[in-house]
């Protein structure tokens, strides 16, 4: 089988920002900003290296140009994804979508609670015990709290996602995995295909807590690698080995609140004293 496995992998996902850099795609987007929350400064840098033999090319934006969906929603999706790994025979993919921003409420008065990241889509193998692998992989590079109250931080706070992932099998047989961020699918003899999911969560209250900081989170910045890969054994008995996988959602989600200003603060405490005195003079 090609060699191309965990250790190789994470060796390619190391080294292919210095392999690949002259062929490194970028791509610069839109501004979205949400009712409640806006995302700024959303930069994509893309690699992919196919073989044998190893051959580097720059896919056209792999994330694609993102919008909020539903409209005028605080959703980040990207409609226009092209990742996509498709091989067979002794050959290998390694896709790398690279994704910057910037999060922040969209209000002076709103905070950040909490962000999810979900992405997903379709695979499929075949081919004698594990000629055919894919595997997908959501590296985070960290997202960090920036400002509190909108006061830089001067030791930006790093937080630590809690991942979960789910692979469905439609058609059997396959040998599935999952990791900390990641899904990995090898053939077991024939032909199988299904469905995968990752989703990172960030606890941003609970982040801010754990620093002995208490307020409004105010500021962020977020570094990810998204990963596809797709390794085949070279054909020997007249057996097609196939390994194909593709991302079919990414999207950004968020909870927040409004805090209220403290002359807002001051007029419900002043009704609610007048209220007071009216019960005592009755």
């Amino acid at each position: 089988m090609t060699t191309l496995h965990r250790s190789s992998r994470t060796l390619l996902g190391s080294v292919s920002l210095l392999v690949l850099t002259s062929a490194a795609n970028a791509s610069l987007y839109t501004n979205q900003i949400g009712p409640n929350i806006s995302y700024t400064n959303i930069n994509e840098f893309d690699s992919q290296m196919v073989g044998p033999p190893p051959v580097n090319s720059t896919p056209t934006g792999l994330f694609g140009a993102p919008v909020l969906s539903p409209p005028n929603s605080d959703n980040l999706t990207f409609p226009a994804l092209t990742f996509s790994a498709l091989v067979a025979d002794g050959e290998f993919a390694f896709q790398d979508g690279k994704l910057i921003m910037d999060i922040a409420p969209t209000s002076p008065a709103g905070t950040i609670h909490s962000l999810t990241f979900d992405e997903g889509g379709a695979w499929n193998v075949m081919g004698s015990d594990s000629a055919a692998t894919v595997e997908a992989t959501l590296l985070f590079n960290d997202l960090r709290i920036t400002s509190v109250n909108d006061v830089p931080l001067a030791n930006p706070i790093i937080v630590t996602p809690t991942f979960t992932e789910d692979i469905s099998v439609q058609n059997a047989p396959a040998l599935t995995t999952t990791g900390t961020g990641e899904v990995t699918i090898a053939s077991d003899g024939g032909d199988g295909n299904g469905l995968w999911d990752i989703t990172a969560s960030f606890n941003l209250d609970a982040a801010l807590a754990a620093a002995d900081l208490t307020g409004n989170v105010t500021g962020m910045s977020v570094a990810l690698d998204d990963q596809l890969y797709a390794d085949t054994d070279a054909d020997t008995d007249s057996t097609v080995n196939l390994a194909q996988i593709d991302k079919k959602h990414f999207i950004v989600s968020g909870v927040t609140s409004e805090v209220p200003e403290p002359a807002s603060i001051s007029l419900l405490l002043g009704a609610a004293g007048l209220v007071m005195r009216r019960r005592r003079v009755v």
